[in-house]
């Protein structure tokens, strides 16, 4: 098994529960780790025999723009079932962190993972 790494991909949306929250976009920055057998991409050098991770984070990156989730923990849930929903993926982990979320602190991150 390997692993696809995509690294501090930042994201502006309303994600929140206050009225601030809710009316003005804020950054998220979103780690996600795939595990996949990438067994059968190392030998062909053939794209449909790989997990695109391309066509992964274009759609992680439309359904965030596009959302209004109250809690991280929610975005988190839906992330993780639209990357085991493609096929290959046999793990899933996710971060997200939103800066400035505390008072003294730099920000705020829930880890999450599940298995396909």
């Amino acid at each position: 098994m390997s692993t696809i790494y995509v690294e501090k991909l930042e994201i502006y949306t309303i994600l929140g529960i206050n009225k601030e929250e809710r009316e003005n976009k804020q950054k998220l920055i979103i780690d996600y780790w795939i595990d996949a057998d990438i067994t059968k991409a190392m030998l062909s050098d053939n794209i449909e025999d790989c997990v695109n991770y391309r066509t992964i984070n274009k759609e992680i990156l439309s359904l965030v723009v596009n959302s209004s989730y109250n809690t991280i923990e929610r975005l988190l849930g839906v992330l993780l079932d639209l990357i085991l929903s493609y096929d290959g993926v046999l793990n899933a982990k996710l971060k997200i962190a939103k800066p400035g979320a505390l008072r003294y602190a730099e920000s705020v991150s829930i880890t999450a993972e599940r298995s396909a």
